[in-house]
């Protein structure tokens, strides 16, 4: 044992750079394959997320050995209360991973705030215990021979390179493209650590919700699923009279009686940043002073209500802050896209199927014995430009693809939705026959074949969408008088709220599917909202389908025959639905 001891001391003094090379190569191995393991490493060497990540956070944890030297010999307090953060951190994410395989979470940090000894035995009941006690052991010793090395005078380059450090940290830690999944173990608990306890000071910023009556878990209420898509083209569903057989599986279904494709339903919205958050509080139309942080989200209702709750999204949900909207002490199950793939950006989300049987399924399979009933919300990647990428090429049933965004390339996204969609309901079915299940693409698409012009404007493409619902046995009468009705993407909140037996303590827009829908009903398509940049347009779409466009910025509105007026020359009933919000509330 003293011959290794006694080659590193004198190795760290005869060589202080190479010395400090080594150790932070052996933090970086035991990252990979001691923290993790080599499955874990080989599952995700493909995505480029994952190296950036990486590699970033082996950069800073290089400037931190760095500028540690000589803390031992100069300022052994706070070297000894450093040691300690970091043999803490080591520990928990070993741990964490051990369980879960991947790291702690701002989600996770509030769960163990609210309870930590529920924490500590869960760990003790499931977790490994040998690995990160030796693991933190292993990670103090290291960090503890960088500071024995001897300080360099060259305060320059000391500075330079902490300099440096900060800012990849900064980096890798605040950019929506950062991932602890994927960073190096104490660089990605300390971000999270700060992110939560930012988060946490930040709270006060949000208007205060109300408080919800909570029920008592009733097993008799049914479980709910609601699925929402991505650009899914209602013109290119088979299911919905196109040509080509694009949805098979649905299509069958949708003839034996199991799910209902309602014709006239509209999007909140163009954009995926303001159309889920609204679905998912049940708001509709303009939103400029944020009337959607105030009230609650459906995880809240569910969890007054008794139910579980969870949210699954193929999609990166950190984008913009929109996780912050709805991880909150109501949600008792996240998993996002970098949770299932190491290539997760803007446009591409982990594929759908590893998503489905990788996450949703376990979810549904764990829930199964329990007695309170669950809400699972699942978000896909859909059919997201570029289209190619969003299905894996031995399952591509359209081809040749002619380009990424080429017909064949889009109508294959469709089919392997399908698929999803298919497999999701039919395993819900086998557990649980009475379950609801709903789907909603957040926006249609620009099929062009050609890529350019893919979504933002208010054409029928992209703002009139698919919404299909699979009741169980005995409620398809009930969902088969909306088929041609008036609907919106809010109405599914709406009708979960109702089949939950809640009362919404604040206004919704939505109308329950459940009930007779008026046929005069106007209804708003707009990005005019807090979520996103305000976009200051707005679609009013009446029950035919045809539609004014209102623009809040020249305060006009231009008529179906091209016809342009002033927004006060409208009629008053029009204009009301609008202004509710254009002021803020008090």
């Amino acid at each position: 044992m003293t011959r290794p001891w006694y080659f590193l001391r004198h190795l760290s003094q005869q060589a202080p750079v190479r010395t400090l090379v080594l150790l932070w190569l052996s933090l970086i191995v035991a990252d990979l394959f001691w923290v993790r393991d080599l499955s874990w490493f080989l599952e995700q060497a493909q995505g480029k997320r994952f190296w950036v990540n990486f590699l970033i956070s082996a950069l800073v944890t290089w400037v931190l050995l760095y500028n540690l030297r000589g803390y031992w010999q100069r300022w052994r307090g706070l070297a000894a209360f450093l040691l300690v953060l970091i043999a803490t951190a080591y520990f928990a994410q070993s741990a964490y991973f051990g369980i879960y395989r991947k790291f702690i979470t701002l989600f996770d940090f509030r769960f163990f705030a609210a309870d930590p000894w529920m924490s500590v035995e869960l760990w003790w009941q499931h977790g490994e215990k040998l690995r990160p006690v030796l693991l933190a052991l292993f990670a103090t010793l290291v960090f503890w021979l960088a500071m024995q090395i001897e300080r360099p005078g060259r305060r320059w380059l000391r500075w330079s390179k902490g300099t440096l450090g900060g800012l990849l940290f900064l980096l890798v830690t605040l950019n929506w493209y950062g991932s602890a999944h994927f960073q190096m173990a104490p660089i990605a608990y300390s971000g999270t650590l700060i992110a939560a306890v930012e988060f946490q000071h930040n709270r006060g910023d949000y208007p205060t919700k109300p408080t919800l009556p909570r029920q008592a878990p009733d097993p008799h209420k049914p479980n709910l699923v609601f699925v929402i898509g991505e650009s899914l083209n209602i013109g290119h569903m088979g299911i919905y009279g196109y040509a080509r057989d694009t949805t098979p599986q649905l299509s069958a279904m949708a003839a034996a009686g199991e799910v209902f494709a309602l014709r006239n339903a509209l999007s909140v919205s163009p954009r995926t940043l303001t159309s889920v958050p609204y679905m998912l509080t049940g708001l509709q139309g303009i939103d400029p002073h944020g009337v959607i942080y105030s009230v609650p989200t459906l995880f809240n209702y569910a969890k007054s209500a008794g139910y579980q709750t969870a949210l699954i999204t193929a999609q990166d949900f950190q984008w913009r802050d929109i996780d912050k909207l709805f991880v909150d002490q109501d949600l008792d199950h996240f998993e996002q896209g970098v949770d299932f793939s190491a290539d997760v950006s803007v446009s591409i989300g982990a594929d759908d199927h590893r998503v489905l049987h990788n996450g949703i399924l376990p979810f549904i399979d764990r829930t199964e014995p329990l007695e309170a009933p669950y809400l699972l919300v699942t978000q896909m990647s859909g059919s997201h430009t570029p289209f190619s990428r969003q299905v894996p090429q031995e399952l591509k049933q359209f081809l040749p693809e002619e380009n990424p965004n080429s017909i064949n390339a889009y109508d294959n996204t469709v089919w392997y939705s399908d698929l999803y969609l298919s497999q999701l309901v039919r395993h819900i079915r086998r557990q649980d026959p009475d379950a609801w299940i709903f789907y909603s693409s957040d926006h249609g698409e620009h099929v062009t074949g050609k890529g350019g012009m893919f979504h933002g404007d208010f054409n029928d493409e992209v703002i009139h969408n698919a919404l299909l619902v699979f009741p169980p046995e005995g409620a398809q009468a009930l969902i088969a008088q909306q088929l041609d009705a008036p609907v919106s993407q809010v109405d599914i909140f709406a009708t979960l709220l109702e089949l939950m037996a809640v009362e919404p303590v604040l206004e919704i827009d939505g109308l329950s599917l459940l009930q007779p829908i008026p046929a005069e009903r106007l209804r708003i398509a707009t990005a005019m909202m807090k979520t996103l940049h305000n976009d200051p347009r707005a679609a009013l779409v009446f029950p035919d389908k045809s539609m004014l466009e209102i623009d809040f910025e020249r305060m006009s509105a231009k008529l179906n025959n091209g016809d342009v007026v002033r927004y006060e020359a409208l009629p008053a009933e029009w204009r009301a639905l609008f202004d509710r919000r254009l002021e803020p509330q008090s």
